[in-house]
């Protein structure tokens, strides 16, 4: 049996629960198809009972609902409840049932309407079909709602209404049963009710039998069993052999499930037992579980135990615990998988490993790890995240070990990471990795770092204190304290400092050396609304000193410069004292740069663009050095289906390369230029080949590059590239071409191909890799690779409705990408 509270959805804690991601709408829209029930629309504004007799023409009836007092009368008082009556003619009854009230003698006042909170507004009556509808697959566009009348009748916030062809429900005699026959619909909150006939007890429960259905207001979740029983009180459903379809939280198809017992909580949070669930249309032809036991938590969690993995009539895998969130997670890398990763490594063995989830709410929630390798043993793991209700503190904890038996030697990594927010203004940060599980055949020490800081921030400034360690073992470590101070003294003048201090030390062969040095970086930044000025002072100490001191550096940039000259043109002036305290080397210089460009035209039917760099250089030495860079392209259509790129690039260096400096301002001692063109003829997407020319105008020919890309199909596609080296000689012809193709192959296959053809070797394939993907049964997705590179094979095996929760199994080696199935996109 099935309890859902509606309030809550009744369908979302049976679909929810069973691998769905997804809450439901409070609320939908749906058209009319009675006059009788659009004439109601009146009655469901909390009347009296007497009110209801003027409508009886109308074949229409409406209780008052009246809210419950807190406590119960002492006396045995009468309960005003929906009773059934005689039978009256007409092809639809709306009743709104009440909710039971205090003494006849002194009622409590009616409080306020509020909306419940699986509710937003009314809720619009209109009778759907007898049978089931459909619904439709995750991953399908669903049909376009249809308009609702204004005039249609609504159902308020908390109340209940029976809609059907006859019954004999008699409103003015109230605690009688009895019977409403022929495509009953029972509306409230959520979702609704339809069967064939219903009983009611007199009191608060009706019996709704002959293929009876819950169906949510989204219409994307249907409940089915051999009786249905609706609390009017409680609002809640109990099935009876339960079985139902939804496409809710799923990416493919559909989820089908059954249970024999399953309820909820007074909260919300929903029980089950023996529960079966399958998103295969074939369950004996595809997958399946089964669980002992259940728990839905709505919003956040589903939680199954006891599960079995069937393939067909085999079980084939046990999981004494599967936790499935049912909140977004920012990091998918948190979420575990549902089903274990099996595979074969030549170095490990055969392996099967599993991520079995746990959690006890948003606030502490993860996984433990459980891996067994037949060539090195038991690996054990935990995985977890914590949090603070209050959002001071973040933390998770990555713990892992395991001991080879081949070595008889153990690894341990750990990974700590923690945020601690002490204020609005102070957060301080921690975090520690140990690695000693470098993989197999290595003999790396172990690896340890340390990082931790503490940030103060307000409006005006900042201040972040920080430390690092890393460490190799025994052989290397090194330590950095580092310290950092902003501050936006006005709105056009900012502040910043750092200053850093580092050691670092090392041991090889029995000698041990350590070395020491500081860092201190000054930065000015001044703005106005013509002009950007930086002022830089940069200076290292340190035993073995190296790099650049800028002793200081000021950098000013225009924001106009020259604006009416109809060409884009853009500076920046750079002067500055600089010293290479590795050679005690000091001097001034001076950079002017100008950007100017891009200049865009168009010729005739082609479009020309042109860009242009220059950089002066002058030194305290009387040195002079100069810079030139510029490019230009031009690209011309030829028809409806060529088009021909040309671009030219130079670069001119003037001035000794080498000097004043040995490691700023170095430049190359001869000027290079070089042009392309790029021919392509198209035809849409059905093909397309590009021939490539270019030049070095050093009297050398250069390779002739070539593409084709074709669509021999709508789901196929063939790439073919490579290059050809004109002349005689070594190394000239047709070099390595690659070629790609991703075609189907039968029905719901399709295969890839990527391999290098070398032409040397007498048009031998090497490189080569092959990947198919099979789809059964619109259940799995079976995605086959051989790569022969790495010489392994790897097999995945997903589910259509999961595919991000796949099963992989590799051959030869770790699992690792497989190849893209659209080549060149």
């Amino acid at each position: 049996m099935i309890v859902a509270t509606t309030r809550r959805g009744v369908c979302a804690i049976l679909c929810l629960a069973l691998f769905c991601a997804a809450t439901i709408p409070g609320t939908a829209a749906v058209s009319a198809n009675s006059l009788q029930a659009q004439r109601a629309l009146s009655l469901l504004g909390g009347q009296s009972c007497a009110a209801s007799s003027r409508y009886r023409t109308q074949t229409v009836r409406q209780v008052a609902q009246v809210e419950p007092t807190d406590t119960p009368s002492p006396s045995a008082s009468p309960v005003a409840t929906p009773s059934f009556g005689p039978v009256l003619n007409g092809p639809a009854q709306l009743y709104a049932t009440p909710r039971p009230q205090g003494s006849p003698v002194t009622p409590p006042p009616v409080p306020t309407p509020t909306p419940s909170p699986g509710a937003v507004g009314p809720i619009f009556l209109v009778r759907g079909e007898e049978s089931p509808p459909p619904i439709t697959p995750a991953g399908h566009a669903a049909p376009a709602p249809t308009a609702v009348p204004s005039v249609a009748p609504t159902l308020g916030p908390g109340d209940v209404a029976v809609l059907s062809d006859s019954d004999d429900f008699n409103v003015t005699q109230q605690g009688k049963p009895g019977y409403a026959l022929g495509n009953v619909h029972v509306f409230y909150s959520d979702d609704e009710l339809v069967g064939d006939k219903a009983y009611y007890d007199g009191a608060r429960t009706i019996k709704v039998t002959g293929h009876p259905y819950v169906i949510n207001r989204a219409k994307d979740s249907i409940l089915q069993g051999d009786e249905i029983d609706f609390d009017t009180i409680d609002q809640t459903s109990k099935i009876v052999n339960a079985n139902g379809t939804s496409n809710e939280g799923l990416e493919e198809g559909l989820v089908h499930f059954k249970s024999v017992d399953m309820h909820t909580d007074p909260d919300g949070v929903g029980h089950g037992k023996n529960v079966n669930v399958t998103t295969c249309e074939n369950e004996r032809g595809g997958y399946h579980l089964t669980g002992k036991t259940f728990q839905y938590y709505p919003g956040d969690k589903i939680v199954i135990t006891s599960v079995i993995l069937w393939l067909g009539a085999a079980a084939v895998f046990f999981l004494p615990r599967v936790v499935i969130p049912l909140r977004s997670i920012q990091n998918e890398a948190q979420r575990p998988p549902i089903f274990p990763e099996m595979g074969y490594d030549q170095y490990e063995g055969a392996y099967v490993k599993a991520k079995l989830g746990f959690g006890k709410d948003r606030y502490y929630y993860g996984y433990y790890r459980v891996e067994y390798f037949t060539k090195v043993g038991l690996g054990l793991g935990y995985v977890g995240f914590f949090s603070k209700k209050n959002g001071r503190r973040m933390a998770n904890v990555n713990y892992y070990e395991i001991r080879d038996r081949r070595t008889d030697t153990q690894t341990t990594n750990l990974t700590l990471q923690d945020q601690e927010n002490f204020s609005r203004t102070l957060r301080g940060t921690f975090n520690f990795n140990y690695t000693s599980n470098y993989g197999p055949l290595t003999a790396v020490p172990a690896n340890t770092s340390l990082n931790a800081s503490i940030v103060h921030s307000t409006a005006h400034s900042s201040q972040n204190y920080g430390f690092n360690r890393n460490a190799v073992g025994t052989q290397s470590s090194s330590d950095a304290f580092t310290f950092t101070d902003s501050n936006t003294l006005t709105p056009k003048l900012s502040q910043s400092e750092n200053v850093s201090l580092t050691r670092n030390s090392s041991a090889f062969g029995g000698f041990e050396q350590s070395t020491a040095g500081a860092h201190v970086t000054t930065q000015t930044h001044y703005s106005t609304s013509a002009v950007d000025y930086l002022l830089t002072f940069d200076k290292s100490f340190s035993q073995t000193p190296s790099g650049i001191d800028k002793l200081p550096e000021l950098q000013v940039r225009p924001y106009k410069f020259f604006p009416h000259a109809g060409i884009p043109i853009t500076s920046q002036f750079t002067i500055g004292d600089y010293s290479e305290p590795a050679n005690a080397f000091n001097t001034s210089r001076a950079d002017l740069g100008f950007v100017v460009g891009p200049a865009l035209y168009k010729v005739f039917n082609s479009d020309f663009q042109a860009n242009l760099r220059v950089d002066q250089f002058a030194y305290g030495t009387g040195d002079l050095k100069a810079i030139i860079n510029q490019t230009m392209s031009l690209s011309t259509p030829i028809g409806q289906h060529v088009i021909n790129s040309l671009s030219y690039n130079e670069a001119n260096y003037n001035g000794p390369p080498f000097v004043p400096f040995q490691f700023l301002d170095q430049q190359p001692t001869t000027n290079v230029k070089g042009a392309q063109d790029l021919l392509r003829f198209f035809n849409g997407d059905v093909y397309s080949l590009q021939l490539g020319f270019s030049t070095q105008f050093n009297a050398m020919a250069q390779p002739v590059t070539y593409q084709l890309s074709a669509r021999p199909t709508s789901r196929s596609i063939v790439i073919i590239g490579g290059a050809f080296s004109p002349g005689p000689g070594q190394g000239r012809g047709f070099g390595t071409t690659n070629v790609q193709f991703s075609t189907p192959l039968g029905y719901e296959t399709n295969v890839n191909f990527i391999g290098n053809v070398d032409w040397a070797m007498h048009g031998r394939i090497e490189n080569k890799a092959i990947y198919i993907d099979k789809i059964i049964g619109d259940c799995y997705d079976i995605k086959l690779q051989y790569n022969q590179d790495s010489r392994q094979v790897n097999v995945v095996l997903d589910l259509l409705a999961f595919p991000s929760h796949s099963t992989g199994f590799a051959i030869g080696g770790a699992a690792g990408s497989l190849i893209p199935s659209n080549f060149g996109q």
